[in-house]
């Protein structure tokens, strides 16, 4: 027997409610777009994290065609959206298994006080879409919550 994680047979309802938790976060936050939870959007995964100088969004894009993105910002919201076609689909004649997202897409990030949204870049490479934004100096923060 190999060492590792124990079998678990509830890990997968476990991941299922924690999905579940979490649309329902993004739901009562406001940080979920309603119709796209409702027209079938998929969501792709995400890391969002803090360097000293800015903050990195990076989506997991595997498949998606450069052309088939769209980064809109919107006030404090960042919006991505887009497509992942499916190829070949004429010549499949049964699935065994699918577990790839295609159609489309929508993400929005919302971003705090603390960012400069104006400066926001966007690379995409390897099937990652990296977005960068610049943080405020410390100063123009404390200012922030002075007000």
């Amino acid at each position: 027997m190999a060492k590792g994680k124990p079998f678990d047979p509830f890990e997968d309802l476990k991941k299922l409610a924690g999905r579940m938790e979490q649309d329902f976060f993004e739901l009562v936050t406001g940080s979920l777009h309603v119709p796209a939870v409702m027209s079938g959007k998929w969501k792709p995964p995400l890391d969002i994290y803090e360097l000293q100088d800015e903050i990195i969004i990076k989506l997991e894009l595997a498949g998606v065609k450069r052309k088939e993105i769209n980064i809109i910002q919107e006030g404090n919201r960042i919006r991505i959206s887009g497509r992942r076609k499916m190829e070949d689909r004429e010549q499949i004649h049964t699935y065994h298994q699918m577990e790839i997202n295609y159609g489309e897409f929508e993400r929005i990030i919302i971003v705090s006080e603390t960012v400069r949204i104006e400066e926001v870049k966007a690379s995409y490479k390897d099937g990652f879409l990296t977005i960068r934004a610049r943080k405020k100096p410390v100063e123009a923060v404390r200012g922030l919550a002075e007000r």
